[in-house]
């Protein structure tokens, strides 16, 4: 049995450790950190067997010595509940643990932590005077992404994720409309937060992700 929560609490200490087979664990939760690790997921040159190696070595502090099948429930466990932290009870949460709505959820397809880097950087800046490279190895992962998602409309995160789910309407003029498609063009994604995470799961996992979408996209259709 492995311990360890990760949730977003401010009646207890963020988890920076997990208790496996008796023995405890630290682990480098730090927000830098955690987007290393996705950066990893997202490279396609290595070895779903070489990324779980150093997904391990990233992610503990120490020295671990686990088989490889402990090495996929050690790391499946922090990921979905430390990290990406998904549904519990048929309950979607956000990435800081906290309950959200269907449509929280779709904004996962509007942003990527890796592409929108600059302009999470600069939000961070101008919302709350953080400079995240300063805060680099000190930030906890769930610390930053409760931020994140605080930040204000009017920061420059804010307004390219309200680029790219605008629509042009019958109320714009025919400039609007093609000032806002030249808008989508310049910040379109390569690839989503969903994405990301999708990639992170174990096969087992995408299988009932897959599913899941499936069914959802049937019971709109019907």
């Amino acid at each position: 049995m492995i311990e360890g929560e990760g949730m977003f609490s401010l009646a207890r200490k963020l988890e920076t450790s997990i208790q496996y087979k008796g023995e405890e664990y630290e682990l480098d939760l730090s927000f830098d950190n955690v987007l290393l690790l996705f950066e990893l997921l997202n490279d396609k040159d290595c070895s779903e067997f070489d990324k779980l190696m150093i997904a391990m070595n990233i992610l503990f502090k120490d020295s671990f010595e686990f088989d490889a099948e402990e090495m996929v429930e050690v790391y499946n466990y922090i990921m979905l509940n430390m990290i990406v932290q998904g549904q519990k009870k048929d309950e979607q949460h956000d990435l800081a643990g906290n309950v959200i709505e269907e449509d929280e959820e779709e904004k996962k397809n509007l942003y990527s932590l890796e592409e929108d880097a600059q302009y999470i950087y600069a939000s961070f800046l101008q919302d709350y005077k953080i400079n995240l490279f300063d805060m680099q190895g000190k930030l906890h992962w769930l610390e930053f992404n409760a931020l994140l998602v605080s930040l204000s409309d009017d920061t420059m995160f804010k307004k390219v994720i309200d680029i790219r789910q605008k629509e042009p309407d019958r109320h714009m003029s025919a400039e609007d409309k093609k000032k806002l498609m030249e808008l989508k063009k310049m910040y379109a994604l390569k690839k989503t937060q969903e994405d990301i995470e999708f990639d992170a799961m174990d096969l087992a996992q995408k299988r009932e992700y897959i599913l899941k979408r499936q069914a959802e996209e049937g019971e709109k259709d019907g």
